[in-house]
């Protein structure tokens, strides 16, 4: 368990001119306190260098949609790895007239009780995972960039089980395999999580895997606890994080608006490329006390990538 401590034209003719590549289409923690040394808000003491600076928004240089989910032609367009990937049969791409981008959106199923694919005790699965490669993309600009921008969009149906913590997709860098759990220093990761604390279920956070920072257990870092509330209305929200490998920074919109200015937080990362996409989305941790009573669903769409800050 974690101690929490708080989130073509060649390419470069094409992301100079704007144009976008498109894909498919693209023991359990206790909810009632805020861990001891969570960390929230803005972290000081950040490497040397300069911030993140203001943005303007950009265009996207890649997009990915969920038509054809599985597919060949599928896994193609998004650079998607057989790698470490799991939980398929617990993801469907849907038509949703109201999501953005071309209509489609993938359904994630989670069971009751659920948790992690390493679970041992649950009564059933749920969630899914897999891995994007901007180099089988032919993005290595992008990989090879100081700061990399990804946005998506996110949907709760209202009365949403939040359990006591779950997973949300985010960025991750080096090595498959490296990049979270109990085996890394070649990789790192700044996916997403919710996490119950204060008596509240659905707080936002940054969970960090750096080669220099995933806490004592190496089980990650909980960043930003609590900065925004994921909402469970039935409607799409968007998240965006843009990662600045070269100070450590890590910065967060939610709807649009910044709600987490994480300075420094990702150490030890600038000699370690971005490799693209991690969606990851479970319940946990790794046992069943964390999952949902009842069997719940999570929808995603229209995911994009850029060298800045797209909103």
């Amino acid at each position: 368990m974690p101690v929490n401590r708080s989130i073509k034209l060649t390419l470069g003719a094409a992301l100079t001119a704007g144009l976008v590549l498109t894909a498919g289409g693209l023991s359990a923690a206790t909810a009632a306190d805020t861990p001891a040394g969570t960390r929230t808000g803005p972290r000081t003491g950040a490497p040397s260098g300069a911030r993140t600076p203001a943005h303007s928004a950009a265009p996207a240089a890649w997009t990915g949609q969920f038509t054809g989910f599985a597919a060949g032609s599928w896994a193609k367009s998004w650079g998607e790895t057989s790698t470490g990937a799991w939980g398929f049969t617990d993801a469907k791409a849907v038509t949703d007239p109201t999501a953005p981008g071309n209509g489609s959106a993938l359904e994630i199923t989670y069971g009751a009780g659920s948790s992690a694919n390493s679970c041992s005790d649950c009564p059933n699965p749920g969630g899914a995972q897999f891995y994007t490669s901007l180099a089988s993309l032919g993005l290595s600009k992008l990989a090879d960039g100081t700061t990399l921008d990804l946005k998506y969009h996110v949907r709760f149906p209202a009365g949403y089980d939040w359990g006591l913590a779950g997973k949300l997709p985010g960025l991750y860098g080096g090595t498959i395999g490296q990049e979270s759990g109990g085996n890394h220093g070649k990789g790192w990761s700044t996916r997403y999580m919710w996490r119950g604390a204060n008596g509240v279920p659905d707080n936002g956070e940054v969970y960090l895997y750096t080669p220099t920072d995933s806490g004592p257990t190496g089980y990650g870092v909980d960043e930003g606890l609590g900065d925004w509330k994921w909402t469970a209305d039935g409607n799409w929200h968007t998240v965006e994080q843009l990662v600045n490998r070269g100070n450590g920074d890590v910065t967060v919109w939610y709807d649009g608006v910044e709600v987490a200015q994480l300075d420094g937080i990702a150490t030890g990362i600038g000699s370690i490329p971005f490799s693209g996409v991690l969606f990851s989305t479970f319940y946990g941790g790794h046992d069943t006390s964390w999952g949902p009573k009842t069997t719940t669903h999570s929808y995603f769409a229209d995911f994009s990538l850029s060298a800045t800050v797209q909103h």
